[in-house]
């Protein structure tokens, strides 16, 4: 089934314009973290044999989920051994994620930005409305 046929059907059994909106929100969220994870795990692909044409051993491949203002993205990506036997995430690396990073840069500077000027439960609330961002209050504590 195609996109266009999906939205269609929404707007046909959906009872309001807004609930129509909010319904398209929610696809488009579910389609576009699923592309971008896709796209992740390919550049893993070639990442890992760009690696392993330098002498790194692929060891596993692991999942990893981080939340974007968009939605949240789940994507597997290589555990891998450099020539020292160090452990890498090459994917990681060259997307810039350190280790336990569960939110996007952009989501971190977006909750710093928010919580200078209102209280973080405020700051939640205005994500959870506004984004596909869903956070406590307590969780915006520790990000700042």
């Amino acid at each position: 089934m195609d996109i266009i046929s999906i939205i269609a059907g929404l707007l046909k059994d959906t009872k309001s314009l807004i609930e129509f909106e909010e319904q398209v929100k929610i696809l488009m969220q579910k389609v576009f973290t699923q592309w971008v994870g896709d796209v992740f795990e390919k550049l893993d692909q070639t990442i890992r044999l760009k690696k392993q044409a330098e002498g790194w051993k692929y060891c596993r491949s692991d999942y990893r989920s981080v939340q974007f203002l968009f939605g949240s993205v789940n994507f597997k990506r290589s555990l891998m051994h450099d020539k020292r036997g160090g452990s890498h995430y090459p994917l990681d690396e060259c997307l810039g994620l350190v280790p336990h990073q569960r939110y996007s840069p952009l989501v971190e500077l977006k909750v710093a930005e928010l919580a200078s000027e209102n209280t973080y439960r405020k700051v939640a609330d205005v994500l959870k409305e506004w984004t596909a961002v869903s956070l406590s209050h307590t969780t915006v504590g520790k990000m700042v």
